[in-house]
């Protein structure tokens, strides 16, 4: 019974604590994911100006473009 008791005086406090856990947990999972995404973009333009720099193709303007839209979506974020 003892313990029944000491759970129940702690009840406010493990809510407060879930309350809180549900809260920063979503946040955190959020903020990794948005700088995961903005890694991969850095990468994605990274390896556009390593094959514009050494292709000749005709090609080469969609990369251009593609890059110009990366380094823009970059810039927004």
């Amino acid at each position: 019974m003892e313990f029944f008791d000491w759970l129940n005086g702690y009840a406010g406090l493990f809510s407060l604590l879930a309350v809180l856990a549900a809260i920063i947990v979503p946040y955190s999972i959020y903020r990794r994911q948005r700088k995961d995404e903005i890694q991969s973009i850095k990468d994605e333009l990274e390896a556009i100006e390593e094959i514009t720099r050494f292709s000749i193709s005709s090609s080469e303007r969609e990369h251009n473009i593609r890059k110009f839209l990366l380094e823009k979506r970059l810039k927004h974020k």
